[in-house]
């Protein structure tokens, strides 16, 4: 890493496996520096005002964390050692309460709950020699929350600046069956090109969560824009009038996107549209409840991504049917889409009928998916080719 300037400080954006360059996309767009790849999050440097600008600009961020120590153990009670003479009190102070959050791959420690115990004992030792009191511990709404990352001998003990995830936009009311989490969403439409003018159909929308995403993004709209809390707003250095001032200078684009919702469920369709609403982008997304067989897109090119049942709860006949029939509508409607499927059934995917020209790995929770594209086009293959613009 390339020597960090005067007030700005080492961070880490945590995200899912697969994501890790359209993160690194992002924080280059906002401005930030030193950005270098990792798995699962991307480091970065940036001073105050950068902190808080990746908690409410990134889309494909869960957290981000501020590098505070960094050191290399040779056994626990050495772990326990550095730990409690960090200078705590520069960080929080007895009115806070704290958690500790371990991630480890060590053979010095049988599990991450050792780890963060002693952690813990380690931070409110320290309290109680110096003050003779202690900071409460809890493990629900900590108002301050520590991270520790152990790999080996190496220790990173960070201040978690998000607290809750960053998927927590704070716009879901309620939530479908199996709803997708808004980082993947997100990232799924970063990663499908959309431009934000030709359409994008969103035909099997569930909680209304890659339509949402769609809107927010095609409207500039940062993710963490109606948000209320970060952990960051605990910290004894927390800045309102630098937090305020990125606030008041987010410019929303004047695009009017296509964006159209579509669910088979009445009711689940009506959870998409108190989730838009509560995002405040309901006036630009189209809904509809039909089946994706009886949908008609609007124009003949444009963006479609499906997230169809991935069969956990559907018999096989059940979910071959469908996903032929998704193969097929796209075959007979589409002519002109990108069409993008992720889905973590690769026997299922057989039934589309066609021929991904684009797959990525990515995880939707703990399911490995394929997020597979299909340029869908009339006529052969060798017509196509010959006059890709048909």
């Amino acid at each position: 890493m390339e020597k960090i300037p005067e007030k700005e400080f080492e961070l880490i954006a945590k995200t899912f496996f697969g994501l890790e360059q359209v993160l690194a996309d992002e924080l280059k767009k906002i401005g930030a520096n030193n950005i270098v790849i990792g798995r699962r999050m991307v480091s970065f440097t940036g001073d105050k005002a950068m902190l808080y600008k990746a908690n409410i600009y990134l889309r494909s961020a869960l957290r981000i964390l501020k590098v505070i120590h960094s050191f290399e153990i040779e056994d626990i009670k050495q772990y326990y050692s550095f730990l409690h003479d960090i200078e705590w009190e520069k960080y929080l102070n007895l009115h806070h309460s704290i958690a500790i959050d371990a991630v480890v791959s060590s053979t010095l420690f049988n599990n991450s709950l050792y780890a963060a115990q002693l952690a813990k004992d380690a931070i409110v030792d320290r309290f109680r020699e110096k003050y003779s009191k202690r900071p409460e511990v809890d493990t629900h709404n900590p108002s301050v929350l520590i991270n520790v990352h152990v790999s080996e001998k190496k220790v990173n003990v960070s201040l978690d600046s998000s607290g809750e995830s960053l998927h927590k936009r704070g716009y879901r009311t309620s939530e479908g069956e199996a709803p997708i989490n808004q980082v993947l969403a997100a990232s799924l439409i970063y990663l499908s090109e959309w431009d934000y003018k030709t359409p994008f159909i969103d035909p099997m929308t569930g909680s209304g969560t890659l339509a949402i995403e769609a809107a927010m993004m095609a409207r500039n709209m940062p993710p963490g824009m109606i948000r209320k809390d970060f952990c960051f707003k605990n910290w004894l250095d927390y800045d309102r009038n630098i937090y305020q001032s990125i606030l008041e200078n987010i410019e929303l684009n004047d695009i009017k996107p296509v964006i159209m919702a579509n669910d088979i469920s009445e009711n689940i369709l009506s959870i998409a549209k108190q989730n838009s609403s509560k995002a405040n982008i309901s006036s630009f997304i189209r809904f509809s409840s039909k089946p994706f067989a009886d949908f008609v897109p609007p124009v003949k090119s444009g963006t479609i991504i499906i997230n169809p049942p991935y069969g956990e709860r559907m018999k096989n006949d059940k979910i071959e049917e469908l996903y032929r029939e998704i193969g097929n509508t796209l075959k007979l409607k589409y002519s002109g889409y990108k069409a993008w499927i992720i889905s973590s059934n690769s026997e299922a995917l057989k039934f589309i009928g066609l021929k991904p020209s684009v797959k990525i790995k990515v995880f939707n929770g703990s399911l490995e998916c394929s997020y597979s594209r299909y340029d869908i086009f009339s006529g052969s293959l060798k017509e196509h080719k010959e006059n890709p613009e048909k």
